[in-house]
């Protein structure tokens, strides 16, 4: 004896709802909780500004809108919130692409300021003047009052701990400038901004950094005998004003494309929002 058998795929959102009646029109119909949820992670969404982790937020009450309104099209008898819903989607849409956009033109601009440093910077690193190099390690407010003369002066009159600290640190720097200085051949142009992100190592005073890459290009010696060796310049930047002043704060000569990890946060929009 064979019986017919009917099955159905109910949305698993609709367990919570209780049975209607046949031939009897419910007593009420359920706010979707999706479409809730929606509304709630497009609220919490606004926070993409301040970190990028709450662009999740934003998929998120876009993915929850979307599902919500497909469960009450499919059942308007036992559900409900189609706004909500609506309102959890505009608001993720809003603040994900407001955020997102924003920080793309922050990123953009950040970019070309420190490109535009680096090609500076690689004429002072071509100086015969090895003043004018060390006056750019250092931060603005400390160089404001002084000649890149007077810093080469500090820097040779200082005590043998600290002249030993300062040229370890160098290192790099002074043999890039050896390389530089061996032969006339030798050149020197900047490549790239390897990556641009938000530096929180001086404490309250939250910098940029950048980390620029140069090429060395040259017929070599037994001391450099590579025809191409690149250097990797990390860069650190303070907003003044509509524009950046920057410093030099570290070297890696010589350098392997894609290997330097700087320990700073990535880019963000100026409200901690990172790209």
């Amino acid at each position: 004896m064979a019986s017919d058998q009917t099955t159905s795929i109910i949305d698993p959102e609709l367990d919570q709802v209780d049975p209607v009646i046949p031939n009897q029109l419910p007593a009420y119909r359920a706010i979707s909780a999706r479409a809730v949820l929606s509304v709630f992670f497009g609220i919490l969404a606004i926070f993409s500004f301040a970190h990028p982790f709450f662009y999740v937020f934003s998929i998120l009450a876009i993915g929850m809108g979307i599902l919500a309104n497909r469960a009450i099209q499919r059942y308007p008898d036992m559900l409900t919130g189609g706004s909500l819903a609506k309102a959890g989607i505009t608001l993720g849409l809003i603040f994900g692409l407001v955020s997102g956009t924003y920080t793309g033109v922050q990123t953009f601009v950040r970019t070309r300021a420190a490109e535009s440093f680096a090609r500076k910077y690689a004429e002072v690193l071509k100086s015969p003047s090895e003043g004018d190099v060390l006056w750019y390690s250092l931060h603005p407010g400390q160089r404001k009052d002084k000649t890149p003369a007077q810093v080469l002066h500090e820097f040779e009159a200082a005590k043998t701990k600290e002249r030993m600290i300062a040229e370890q640190k160098t290192a790099p720097l002074r043999s890039l400038r050896k390389r530089l200085a061996s032969s006339k051949d030798e050149e020197l142009h900047f490549v790239k901004i390897q990556d641009v992100g938000l530096d929180e190592s001086r404490g309250a005073e939250v910098n940029l950094f950048a980390v620029a890459v140069f090429e060395v290009e040259g017929p070599g010696n037994k001391e450099f005998p590579e025809k191409h060796q690149y250097a990797a310049v990390i860069f650190k930047g303070t907003a003044k004003g509509r524009q950046y002043e920057w410093w030099v704060d570290d070297m890696k000569f010589p350098y392997n494309l894609q290997t330097i990890a700087p320990s700073v946060q990535p880019v963000d929009d100026g409200h901690g929002h990172a790209h």
